[in-house]
């Protein structure tokens, strides 16, 4: 049988006047709600009528047990106001309703104190933090290149917490990935990580480190990201080494220019070249050295210092391999 209120669901109920409802109360009926609402649009209280029912509520507060009932009596409902905007009309009347009116000093504290969670126990302010948590799914949904570099999981010992997990970079650490070993980041510590591998931009790389001890051994620990994939290239001989900055070499230069008057210490001629004594490449630490440097022509730098068959000659610098 169909509720006969003009719902359109299943009746359960029959009343003394012999209809049947889907409720236990005929006002509770969604059927009865809609047709009491449709009967009250564009019907106001009169400014009389507004005081009656303010004076009559004044100092009445809803006990604690009255707001459950209200909670429980709610929950799985759906708000009439989910879904709907404001209209612009709507919004300007509520903003010249509020025009010129201020908050008490009790009202501001009230605010202060929701806005500090001084009114929240530690399990809800713990229940609201794990809820507004990003999943392993919604992360590898929005950050593809974290997700692949970074293995996560959830801590086992915490299944209905959700706290995930990752490996620790220093690989003698024991959460280290290495060792099989995992531990719990900073919500700070994920948002810095997946900052540097999303948008590289030469900054730090943020690795993951259980502690400061493990960060400070790490070699890759405080390395830009542009400096790291230059060390690799290096290493894969990609591109030429550089043992000093063009800041660097410049003040170099000057000193062992001015010590031989700009002139060629093997002909006397203006020197243009500086060339070093030692090999960069085979003598790195020397590199910036003055006493390391030879003022020279361009026709006695390549005549003398890079002569063909010598060691410090351009191509067999260029093979060798330094380790």
């Amino acid at each position: 049988m169909i509720c006969e209120y003009g719902c359109g669901k299943e009746a359960k109920h029959q009343f003394k006047n012999g209809k049947w409802c889907c409720c236990e109360i005929y006002k509770s009926c969604s059927g009865v709600r809609k047709k009491m609402s449709e009967s009250q649009k564009g019907r106001t209280h009169s400014k009389q009528t507004k005081n009656k029912i303010g004076s009559t509520l004044d100092g009445h507060k809803v006990t604690i047990e009255t707001r459950r009932k209200l909670s429980n009596s709610n929950k799985g409902q759906i708000p009439w106001s989910k879904g709907k905007k404001l209209s612009k009309l709507h919004r300007q009347r509520i903003g010249e309703g509020r025009k010129g009116k201020l908050h008490s000093i009790e009202t501001k504290r009230k605010f202060s104190k929701y806005r500090t969670r001084e009114y929240l126990s530690e399990e809800t302010i713990k229940k609201y933090s794990i809820s507004h948590r990003d999943s392993i799914k919604d992360i590898k949904e929005k950050y593809l290149i974290f997700s692949k570099v970074e293995q996560m999981r959830y801590n086992p010992d915490k299944p209905e917490e959700k706290e995930i997990q990752v490996h620790c970079k220093n690989h003698n650490c024991p959460n280290s990935k290495e060792n099989g070993g995992w531990f719990t980041p900073t919500s700070y510590q994920i948002t810095t990580r997946k900052s540097a591998i999303e948008n590289i931009d030469g900054n730090e790389a943020a690795y993951f480190y259980c502690c400061e001890e493990c960060k400070q051994e790490c070699p890759l620990y405080n390395k830009r990201v542009s400096q790291l994939i230059k060390e690799d290239q290096i290493r894969a001989g990609i591109i030429k080494e550089e043992y000093y900055t063009s800041e660097e070499y410049n003040i170099w230069r000057e000193e062992v220019l001015k010590r031989s008057n700009n002139l060629c210490e093997y002909c006397g001629e203006k020197a243009e070249h500086c060339h070093h004594i030692e090999p960069q490449k085979l003598q790195p630490y020397l590199s910036l050295d003055p006493e390391n440097g030879l003022a020279c022509c361009s026709k006695c730098h390549y005549k003398y210092g890079h002569e063909t068959g010598t060691e410090c000659s351009t191509g067999n610098l260029a093979n060798r391999v330094c380790i």
